[in-house]
């Protein structure tokens, strides 16, 4: 008898985290074709983009146009596609998380580091996961902190954001490839009211992008925020929140070449969306209506 009331006020609450925080417009771009409707993670790479699946998929990566048509599909060797939940590069040196953990259960997660061509990528090193803080694997579904959806290239690191289920919180965590160890220590905080799916860093504006969505099942808003980072710190207080005006379960963000802010929805309708706005434009409050960009 009390449930409905239960649940109104669930919506009501998540509403009101975010009453304050503008709109960000999108444009959709494309629609996925069924082998590409899980897709999870997104970068942007010569004049294009490079995408992929998350779990129970295809070992293999989806090499994208700039207007989201699929140009080639490379099968990648020698590894296992548990759960791949995001995707980052250094130039053509791509770093692929199989990181994702819903349950708390995982001891086995991975970073690939692969090497990209034109005609596809190969495996060179597997980086491993590890939180120093994670003591227990045994917890219930979704009763944890050791989640994680999201990474990106800071300035020769590479920066995991996780997907904190207890307080829709985020932990940073770094990882130097050239010298890995595990296991990984907290390395900072964010109150983002989200679970972070996704991340990506600007390094003209030293911008880091953080994609996600709330846990209420029954009101799947999707947010983004832009974080200023000076010296290897996050400044949060500076931070930038916005909602997306598009619900769903948003798992991939990249800057594209053309300045926007590129996103990508699991799912059988639209995939593939662009912001109406620069990233630049963003940063400076301007969220007019109109058309923007070519």
């Amino acid at each position: 008898m009390h449930l409905i009331p239960l649940l109104l006020t669930l919506i009501l609450l998540s509403g009101c985290a975010s009453a304050d925080s503008p709109r960000l417009a999108l444009l959709p771009v494309a629609d996925f074709p069924g082998r590409l409707a899980e897709t999870s993670g997104l970068i942007a790479w010569r004049d294009g983009f490079i995408s992929h699946n998350d779990s129970g998929n295809e070992e293999e990566l989806f090499r994208l146009d700039a207007a989201g048509q699929i140009l080639a599909v490379w099968p990648l060797a020698g590894v296992y596609n548990r759960d791949w939940e995001d995707i980052t590069l250094a130039g053509d040196t791509f770093y692929l998380a199989d990181i994702g953990n819903n349950g708390g259960h995982r001891q086995n997660l991975v970073i690939y580091q692969l090497d990209a061509e034109t005609r596809g990528a190969s495996l060179s090193r597997i980086l491993p996961v590890r939180y120093a803080e994670q003591l227990s694997f045994m917890p219930a579904q979704h009763q944890h902190n050791f989640d994680a959806e999201a990474l990106t290239w800071v300035n020769g690191e590479l920066w995991l954001l996780t997907k904190r289920w207890l307080d829709e919180q985020t932990a940073l965590y770094k990882l130097d490839p050239t010298t890995p160890s595990a296991p990984l220590a907290e390395q900072q905080r964010l109150n983002t009211r989200m679970l972070v799916t996704a991340a990506d860093y600007d390094a003209d504006s030293q911008t880091l992008i953080l994609l996600g969505y709330g846990r209420n099942w029954l009101d799947r808003r999707a947010y983004l925020w832009l974080y200023p980072v000076r010296d290897g710190h996050v400044i949060e207080r500076q931070g930038r929140h916005f909602i997306l005006d598009e619900g769903g379960q948003f798992e991939g963000v990249a800057l594209g070449a053309d300045g926007h802010i590129y996103l990508t929805r699991e799912g059988r309708r639209t995939n593939l969306f662009r912001s109406r706005q620069p990233l630049a434009r963003l940063l400076t409050g301007e969220l007019a209506q109109g058309p923007s960009g070519p």
